[in-house]
């Protein structure tokens, strides 16, 4: 099994302002439609349907297991999967926590709540795909310690996952499923 945690806001959906910027079709690699983000409460931006379609595709694999990691929290499959027409968004687990958030003293509640969830379904490898990673020094110290197989994706906010990055996320499972990588 490889768990699958997904942020939304700079991860799916590109955090640039719909209503003066172009999409980043270009930066992203994905030149087919893109839509603007229109949801009360949510970052303006832009969100890719090819992109969306490879999230659907490689999220079908029968190893994957995908779970929301997101300040949105429940919001996220009642809001944000539908808005952004993820097969199935809605009716992933969503891991929470917000509430625990410690910025000054470095606690971040997504790393809290990926590490338990991890000890609670003991999966063969994660695959995390969030744009804070590179923010956060004790997620980036703990990530180097991991024993078990990860891959982290950490888009520019701007600019969202690429069509490189599927690439990455595509290779990762494969290699797990073929039981080639072990760390």
């Amino acid at each position: 099994m490889i768990n699958w945690y997904s942020d939304v806001d700079g991860v799916y959906n590109a955090y640039t302002d719909h209503r003066f910027d172009p999409a980043p079709r270009d930066a992203s690699g994905w030149h087919g439609t893109w839509q603007p983000m229109e949801i009360g409460g949510a970052f303006p931006g832009w969100w890719s349907e090819e992109l969306v379609s490879e999230l659907d595709r490689l999220i079908a694999h029968p190893q994957i297991t995908p779970k929301w990691l997101t300040t949105w929290e429940e919001g996220a499959p009642e809001q944000l999967a539908p808005a952004l027409s993820i097969t199935g968004g809605s009716d992933w687990p969503v891991l929470t926590g917000i509430e625990y958030d410690n910025p000054m003293k470095w606690q971040w509640w997504k790393l809290a709540a990926l590490k338990n969830d991890l000890a609670a379904t003991a999966p063969d490898a994660f695959i995390w795909v969030e744009d804070d990673v590179p923010f956060d020094p004790n997620t980036i110290v703990w990530l180097q310690t991991m024993s078990i197989p990860h891959l982290v994706i950490s888009p520019k906010t701007a600019i969202g996952v690429t069509r490189d990055h599927v690439a990455q996320i595509e290779a990762f499972i494969g290699e797990i499923s073929a039981g080639v990588r072990t760390h």
